[in-house]
This record gives C-alpha cells, structure tokens and sequence, in this order.
C-alpha cells in the first residue's frame, strides 16, 4: 500500500494532538500521589476527651478569669434651688377655672413635651410651674417660673416652647378669673 503525500500530514497531525492530550493526562496522574492525603488525615490528631453528660456542671466552682471592675466615675451632684418668680412673689395656685382653661388646651403642653422633649430625650421627665397673668380681658402672660427636669437640655427647650405658646393657646373668659398672677403646676413624665 502506498501512501499520499495528503495522507502523511494527517497522521502526524492525529499523532500529535494525541500526544498533546495524554501527556498532561500522565503528568496529572504522576504528580497527584493518593498516598500523602492518606498520611495527612493520619497526621491530625482526634479528640478523644469524654465528656460527662450526665452530671451539670456546677459554675460556681468555675475561677473567671475576669478583670477587676474599674471604680466608678459616677458622682452625686449637690443641687441648690434656683431663685424662682414663683417662690419670691408668693404667687398663689390657680383657682379652678384656670385650672380648667389650661387642661382645655392640654395639646399645646404635650406638644412641647413630646416635640422638644422626649424626641430629644426620650426618658425625660419633670415639673414645671408655669407663672399666669391675669388680666380684665383674660390670659395676658404665661412664664415659666420653675422647673425640675431629668435633663437639662432638653429640659430648657420644652421651657422655650411653653413660654411662646402657653399664653396663646391657654383662654379664659373675661372676668372669669380675678386678675392677678398665679401658678399652674404641670407635670411631664416619660413613656
């Protein structure tokens, strides 16, 4: 049998991408050796310890091995009263109609409360003496004479607010109440 000239390119071609696909092939065989994972898993050591199930384990005989707690940096301040309108005129209570005008627009102390207060300072709480001017047409002014407020900040801003809406949104009827001053005591506390 003769062969063509064709035919001698295409065997060599044939024979050489044979050899191209088995060399790494072998190569990949020879140098992955299943014998050293074996001896790798052998190598690490298993956990023998045989745990106790059946007792509890009693942790006040455990030692922590916990630092001491440092001192406290906590100190207890000394509050003195603060002179008030309230106290130095010896302004008297709010007689009851006042009383019912102010719980009429209980919105307005609430709003202050909530909108300057507790979003401020969520846990606020506090009282507060509020100083009204009564005059022959009714409500003339409305102060804050005093106040008590677990933080001062926020404490300061619901003052602000009900010294520029009280007077405004609290109203009596002329002659209802005899003109003069009087203290209306509010009291806030936190949800």
């Amino acid at each position: 049998m003769h062969m063509t000239r064709t035919a001698r390119p295409l065997n060599r071609r044939l024979n050489r991408s044979a050899l191209v696909g088995i060399i790494p092939l072998v190569l990949l065989l020879a140098g992955c050796p299943k014998d050293e994972k074996q001896a790798r898993r052998d190598s690490i050591p298993v956990d023998t310890t045989h745990l106790d199930t059946a007792t509890a384990t009693d942790l006040s005989k455990i030692q922590a091995n916990i630092p001491a707690a440092e001192p406290d940096t906590f100190k207890k301040r000394k509050l003195t009263a603060p002179a008030s309108t309230a106290s130095s005129e010896n302004v008297p209570r709010a007689p009851g109609e006042l009383m019912d005008a102010v719980e009429r627009e209980q919105s307005v102390t609430k709003f202050c409360y909530t909108e300057f207060g507790q979003k401020v300072d969520p846990r606020l709480s506090g009282n507060v003496a509020m100083v009204v001017t009564v005059g022959s047409e009714g409500i003339t002014n409305a102060t804050v004479g005093d106040s008590r407020w677990s933080g001062s900040a926020a404490g300061r801003a619901v003052n602000n607010c009900l010294n520029q809406k009280a007077k405004q949104a609290w109203k009596l009827a002329p002659g209802a109440v005899k003109p003069g001053k009087y203290v209306v005591q509010l009291s806030f506390s936190g949800a």
